[in-house]
């Protein structure tokens, strides 16, 4: 009798220990969060989810890396053209990715402030205006 109290207390104390550990922590608890608010997912989908993007790690990788290198190209180009005191050349080289975003997704999920930025500084700038009305 006493050996079976001792089990079944261990076993109460284990029980309390896991939920504390497994249940209450802020990981826990975020990633509850976001599993039931912003995914509503399962968990076996949000596992699912996760093993995709584990496996793909190599290739979103490299895609940021490609979206780096073109900022980088842009800003460098950009520059070297202020530098020379070549602002038209500046804005010339800057107003086809602003249209660009703008076409692409404007109607298809872009960022808002970022859409309505465009469309603000295409009232004021007629080369914005142009390269925004344009089709693609």
């Amino acid at each position: 009798m006493k050996r079976l109290i001792i089990v079944l207390l261990a076993f109460l104390a284990g029980l309390a220990v896991g939920w504390y550990f497994g249940y209450t922590r802020p990981v826990t608890k975020q990633y509850r969060v976001l599993r039931d608010t912003l995914f509503h997912m399962t968990d076996k989908q949000m596992a699912d989810a996760g093993a995709q993007i584990r496996d793909h790690i190599p290739e979103f990788m490299e895609r940021m890396k490609r979206s780096d290198d073109m900022t980088t190209v842009l800003a460098l180009g950009t520059y070297k053209r202020l530098d020379q005191g070549n602002i038209d050349g500046a804005k010339k080289f800057l107003v086809p990715w602003i249209g660009g975003y703008y076409r692409r997704y404007h109607t298809k999920g872009g960022d808002e402030k970022i859409l309505a930025s465009i469309e603000e500084a295409a009232q004021e700038h007629p080369d914005i205006a142009a390269e925004v009305a344009k089709k693609q």
